[in-house]
């Protein structure tokens, strides 16, 4: 059953209901993509300037190392420069909302209580990604990528910006666009899973995924309907944000898919990535996971919801 309109998610969208207008939308997404593209080179000439003096390289060498790189990440370092950027896809959604709304990040994040609703997701995935861990190194389904000190290092740059990658996702799928679709459609179909379907489709990779490309665009439209639907109950991102972390948290930096970004990762699976029916058989077993985690996290949310109730 498709969530309905709350009170939560009334006060959530608020801010997108003064200006709005379907000719302002379409400017502000075609806005966003510009403006990522736009700072995303400026974030890779950063890169390539830093590369050309540490080799003393000429900066045409120096960017075709780093656009090799990006494309195809084989090392942590690599992978630090993919997530880093991310930072051109949050000062987007921050440069596109500051222009087309005259309001700031807090806008599209919500309301008080967006840090707790963060800690709760992740205290509910903690122990279900760690007990998943646990049983694919039981299973032997694994191989060890990183050595665990060298792992251990590289989290320190990767995971805050893994959380921003996740956050600027958030911002824009489940902020930004389900705001505005909100205030302009009565129909749940479009405001909901919309931008959830809209997500799963930027995950196509049948260069990489081969034949299990649309399962990939199958499965990251679920996730992000999840993510949707948190975001509904509880009105503001903090939920969302935290099982969008800890679950890339798990695919990128713990076990992840042997052939896929898994530079940072600490294992990857036995498993590769050409193999498509196994790996069809995971990607089932994953959606089966997170409905898991969602039951368990609506229980808990539940609970909360009649103690505070009975207070």
């Amino acid at each position: 059953m498709l969530p309905k309109m709350n009170d939560n998610f009334a006060a959530f969208i608020e801010p997108a209901r003064y200006k709005r207008g379907g000719l302002r939308l379409a400017l502000a997404l075609i806005t966003l993509m510009v403006l990522y593209a736009i700072l995303s080179i400026g974030v890779i000439l950063a890169f390539v300037g830093i590369e050309s003096a540490q080799t003393g390289l000429d900066l045409e060498t120096a960017f075709a190392i780093i656009g090799a790189g990006l494309a195809e990440p084989n090392t942590p370092g690599e992978m630090i420069i993919v997530l880093s950027t991310f930072f051109a896809m949050l000062g987007a959604v921050w440069l596109t909302t500051l222009m087309f709304r005259r309001q700031g990040l807090r806008h599209l994040i919500g309301p008080a209580p967006v840090l707790r609703n963060f800690a709760t997701a992740v205290l509910v995935m903690l122990p279900l990604t760690l007990i998943g861990f646990g049983l694919s190194l039981w299973s032997g389904d694994a191989i060890l990528n990183l050595p665990l000190s060298t792992w251990l290092i590289w989290m320190l740059p990767a995971l805050p910006l893994l959380l921003v990658q996740v956050s600027s996702e958030e911002l824009i799928f489940r902020g930004y666009l389900m705001q505005e679709l909100a205030v302009r459609f009565k129909s749940r179909w479009i405001w909901f899973l919309l931008p959830s379907f809209i997500f799963g489709c930027l995950h196509y990779d049948p260069a990489r995924m081969g034949s299990n490309a649309l399962y990939i665009v199958a499965v990251t439209t679920f996730f992000g309907i999840i993510t949707a639907d948190v975001t509904v109950r509880t009105g503001n991102l903090g939920a969302a944000i935290g099982l969008h972390f800890m679950n890339n948290l798990q695919a990128m930096m713990l076990i992840s898919l042997n052939g896929t970004l898994n530079s940072l990762s600490l294992y990857v699976t036995k498993t590769h990535v050409s193999d498509e029916e196994a790996v069809r058989t995971l990607l089932i077993s994953s959606v089966a996971y997170v409905l898991v985690i969602y039951g368990i996290y609506l229980f808990i949310m539940n609970r909360r919801e009649r103690r505070l109730l009975q207070s």
